[in-house]
C-alpha cells in the first residue's frame, strides 16, 4: 500500500464518520426488519467507535410511548382494516423523504444506510439492505399497490445504491436473477439471535403459562399472518391430526394480521379446529420468549423467506422446529430442524404428530437446534455492517 493509501486507512481507523439510517420501520410493532435495525442501531456504535449512526425517526420524529403489559388472554389482535389511499401515502413518504434529506445534509452525513429495500434520493454513497424479493418473484401474495410500488419504485432505485447487503445467499441469488445487478455489489450478512431467547427453566414458563391463561402443551406458530407464511396450509395439516392428540395440544397463533390475515379464522371455522386453535395476536418479546421456550415444537411451514428469524429464535430456545425445505430455510437452520414440503399437507402432518410422540427424536432435534443457533450472531452481524460501512466511506 502506498503512503497515500496508507494515511487514508489511518484516518479511516481514528476518525468518526457518520450514517444516516432510515429506522422508519420502528414506528410499527416490531417483526424481522424492525429488529434488524434496532439491533445495528444498538452493536454498531457500542462495538465500533469509529461510526456514528444516526437513527432519523427515532431522532426526529418519534414520540415517547409505553404500552401497558397486559395477560395475552385479554388482548385482541388490531383489525387490518383499509389502508389509506395510495395519494396519500405517497405525499406523506416525500415529505418525510425531502425532511431525511435535509437533515442528513445538515448533520454532515458521510453515508446513508436504507435498511429496508427502498432508498430515498440522497447525494453521497448508499448501501440498501435488500431481504427478499417475494413481491416481485410472488406478487399474488400481496396487495396491488405494494406490487406497483415495487415494479416502479423499487426497480427505478437500484441505481441509487452503491452496494447492497442481503440477509442470505438464497436472497443473493433472487437479486441476481431478477435484478440488474452485479455480485460484487453484494455482500451477504446474515442475521442474530437476540438474547432473550434461551432455554428456561420449565417451571417458570409453566407458571407464565398459567398467568396468561393458557395451556402447557402446545404447538406454536409465531410470525406475521399473511399469505406466504401458509397458515392456511399449517391449519389444514394440523386439522388431519387425530382429535385426541389436537385436544392434548392445541395450537397457538402468535403473530400481528397482515395483508389478507381475515382469511384465518375462515379457515379455522372450515375445518372445524376453533375448540384447539388459538390466535393470540402480536405478543411483544417477553411473551415470545416464554412461548417459544414453553411449547413441543415450532411449526413454520412458510412459502418463501429471504432468511426467517422465527425457526431460529426457536432453535435458540431450546424448542424442535418443522419449517419447509424452500426458500432461505434450508441455509438457515441446516440439519437441525425437519424439513418438509410445504405444500404437502400429509407429509407436515405427519412431523407434527411425530415430534409429539417420538419424545427421542424431539431431544435430539433440541440439542442439533441449540448448537445451529449459536452460529448466529448480532455482534458478527454488526461488525460486518461496519466493514461495509467503512469500505464505503473510504471508497
Amino acid at each position: 500500500m502506498g503512503r497515500q493509501g496508507g494515511l487514508r486507512s489511518e484516518l479511516m481507523q481514528t476518525e468518526r464518520f457518520r450514517v444516516l439510517v432510515n429506522d422508519r420501520c420502528l414506528r410499527n410493532p416490531r417483526t424481522g426488519v424492525g429488529h434488524y435495525v434496532a439491533e445495528l442501531l444498538d452493536r454498531v456504535p457500542r462495538g465500533h467507535p469509529d461510526i456514528e449512526l444516526l437513527p432519523f425517526y427515532q431522532t426526529y420524529l418519534a414520540r415517547g410511548s409505553s404500552t401497558s403489559c397486559q395477560p395475552i388472554s385479554s388482548r385482541r389482535d388490531r383489525p387490518v382494516g383499509r389502508r389509506p389511499p395510495w395519494w396519500l401515502r405517497r405525499t406523506a413518504l416525500g415529505l418525510y423523504q425531502a425532511l431525511f434529506r435535509t437533515v442528513g445534509r445538515i448533520k454532515r452525513c458521510q453515508l446513508y444506510h436504507e435498511p429496508n429495500h427502498i432508498p430515498a434520493p440522497w447525494s453521497g454513497p448508499t448501501v440498501t439492505t435488500v431481504h427478499d424479493l417475494s413481491v416481485l418473484r410472488h406478487p399474488e401474495w400481496h396487495p396491488a399497490d405494494r406490487v406497483r410500488w415495487y415494479e416502479k419504485d423499487f426497480m427505478a432505485a437500484l441505481p441509487r445504491s452503491n452496494h447492497f447487503i442481503t440477509v442470505s445467499t438464497f436472497s443473493k441469488q433472487e437479486m441476481l436473477d431478477l435484478l440488474p445487478v452485479s455480485e460484487e455489489r453484494i455482500t451477504v450478512i446474515p442475521l442474530g439471535v437476540r438474547s432473550i431467547f434461551h432455554p428456561r427453566p420449565p417451571g417458570g414458563v409453566r407458571a407464565w403459562l398459567t398467568s396468561q391463561d393458557l395451556p402447557h402443551d402446545y404447538l406454536l406458530y409465531a410470525g406475521t399472518i399473511e399469505p406466504r407464511k401458509n397458515v392456511g396450509g399449517l391449519l389444514a395439516a394440523y386439522a388431519r391430526c387425530p382429535q385426541a392428540m389436537r385436544r392434548r395440544t392445541p395450537l397457538l397463533i402468535a403473530g400481528g394480521s397482515g395483508w389478507g390475515a381475515e382469511s384465518v379464522a375462515r379457515m379455522i371455522d372450515r375445518h372445524q379446529i376453533e375448540q384447539n386453535v388459538r390466535v393470540l395476536g402480536y405478543v411483544d418479546d417477553d411473551a415470545l420468549a416464554h412461548l417459544y421456550a414453553g411449547a413441543q415444537a415450532m411449526i413454520w411451514p412458510t412459502l418463501y423467506e429471504g432468511f426467517g428469524l422465527p425457526p431460529l429464535e426457536a432453535m435458540a430456545s431450546g424448542t424442535p422446529v418443522i419449517t419447509s425445505h424452500v426458500s432461505s430455510l434450508p441455509e438457515v437452520v441446516g440439519e437441525a430442524a425437519v424439513l418438509v414440503d410445504p405444500h404437502d399437507v400429509n407429509e407436515l402432518c405427519q412431523a407434527m404428530c411425530r415430534v409429539l410422540e417420538d419424545h427421542d427424536w424431539a431431544e435430539s432435534l433440541r440439542v442439533k437446534g441449540l448448537a445451529r443457533s449459536e452460529r448466529f450472531c448480532w455482534s458478527r452481524c454488526a461488525s460486518e455492517h461496519a466493514a461495509v460501512y467503512r469500505q464505503l466511506a473510504a471508497d
